[in-house]
């Protein structure tokens, strides 16, 4: 992990060199979080450029009361949404109806040990089937781990919407599963 500050300090005084710090540090989440919502390798790859272009052009005005990770997340997040739009399509964190089932991993038996793998496999297939919106906000916070806080602006929602949110898209992904369960739909 890197000190963000000091790092940031050193590009505000003319430190040009600094800046391939954070995006050594950060590119391949954002890259990551670009290619979950448009879908397309190149296109992520520009996006992901034009996000880190588009903070060292503003690091100056970057107060740092969030962490750069979380700002340049946004910028990329804007970006790409801007981008979608352009193309004509449709991305929104709009809400779905949903039960009230949790999903959660207690392992507590070697038969579970074993079968994790498995889980995981399933899982990513889920992943793959839900709406981008339910995927990209589970990514956000349990594949990259970001806080609730940190999503909150990310996304420009507020933290408690952010819950519900996750909270659906959890639900969803569990449903999703199950179906491949039942259905016997997954490719090993």
């Amino acid at each position: 992990m890197i000190d963000e500050k000091s790092v940031i300090e050193k590009i505000k005084k003319g430190d040009i060199d600094s800046y391939s710090i954070l995006i050594n540090e950060y590119q391949n989440n954002i890259y990551s979080l670009c290619l979950s919502i448009v879908k397309n390798v190149d296109d992520a790859l520009d996006l992901t450029q034009e996000a880190f272009l588009i903070a060292y052009e503003n690091i100056k005005n970057f107060k740092q009361e969030a962490k750069f990770s979380t700002w340049v997340y946004r910028i990329a997040y804007n970006l790409c949404v801007n981008f979608i739009k352009r193309k004509g399509e449709i991305f929104s964190l709009e809400d779905e109806d949903v039960t009230n089932v949790e999903i959660e991993d207690k392992t507590s038996s070697i038969w579970e040990e074993i079968e994790k793998d498995e889980r995981i496999k399933m899982i990513s297939e889920g992943l793959k089937r839900i709406k981008d919106s339910d995927r990209l906000i589970i990514e956000l916070k349990d594949i990259k781990g970001l806080t609730y806080e940190e999503i909150s602006i990310i996304l420009s929602i507020p933290m408690g919407t952010v819950k519900s949110k996750l909270y659906r898209a959890r639900e969803n992904l569990k449903k999703v599963v199950e179906d491949i369960i039942k259905k016997g739909d997954f490719k090993k």
